[in-house]
């Protein structure tokens, strides 16, 4: 049966985000991920983990300034010192709470660079930051984000992640699933899901259209999860989605999970 971990920068946003954990925990969820936890002081982060005794199980690394459109910072120009900072915080916070996956991402394409000289770029600042995570055993993860909801974003389709992984070519380097994404990129779903799965360390759902939870929209995303358990898929799914129930109401689709 798959194990479901709630995306505590999606969910319960009602709730201080520390609480969020002990939420999700009482929802049914197993595991939790988030996005940016760097505002939150580790060591109350470290304390709602325990209490809440769910595992972490992604985050994201800093991806620069976000309020000024910043995206990640592995494939941009100009930024070698910051983009290594952003690596060991993330590898601080990850390690202190137990987490083993770190998605960084990679920044939009930028003009003053060729495709080539961009990638190359992408290539080597990702192999730096999957040799500094393997120090504490934690993998890197990439994600491609389709381009509507993403407009310019570097990774911006399934095989040019799969090339991105095999030219890094590190052991702990893996892709990001995420089941919304590649319905707005590719869609075949399932022929997707089996083609990447050698590569895939981390699934995250959202219906399509909408992104909102599973059962919502367009997927049936039940015989998706059905799917991936048959494939002997023994990571997680991360639940990444805008929910439309009111806050504070039984979350019915993971009912059959618990």
């Amino acid at each position: 049966m798959p194990k479901f971990a709630a995306n505590i920068s999606w969910l319960f946003t009602e709730l201080p985000f520390v609480e969020r954990f002990a939420r999700a925990r009482e929802a049914g969820f197993t595991g939790v991920e988030c996005l940016f936890p760097y505002d939150v002081p580790l060591a109350e982060l470290c304390d709602a983990q325990r209490q809440s005794g769910l595992p972490v199980v992604l985050i994201n690394a800093p991806p620069g300034d976000w309020a000024r459109g910043a995206r990640g910072l592995a494939a941009q120009p100009d930024c070698d010192e910051a983009f290594i900072d952003a690596i060991l915080l993330a590898r601080e916070y990850a390690s202190a709470l137990g987490c083993r996956q770190v998605h960084v991402m990679a920044g939009h394409r930028v003009i003053s660079l060729s495709e080539q000289q961009q990638y190359q770029l992408l290539i080597q600042r990702l192999r730096q930051a999957a040799n500094l995570l393997a120090e504490k055993n934690i993998s890197v993860l990439i994600e491609p984000l389709n381009k509507e909801d993403m407009p310019g974003y570097f990774v911006n389709s399934f095989p040019l992640a799969e090339k991105i992984i095999h030219d890094v070519g590190c052991d702990n380097i893996g892709l990001q699933f995420d089941i919304y994404h590649c319905q707005k990129l590719h869609g075949n779903i399932i022929t997707n899901i089996q083609r990447y799965l050698p590569i895939t360390r981390h699934y995250q759902v959202a219906s399509s259209p909408g992104r909102n939870e599973p059962g919502s929209g367009e997927l049936n995303d039940d015989w998706i999860f059905s799917q991936i358990d048959n494939m002997n898929y023994h990571g997680w799914v991360g639940c990444e989605y805008q929910p439309l129930t009111p806050p504070g109401a039984d979350i019915h689709w993971l009912a059959p999970y618990k």
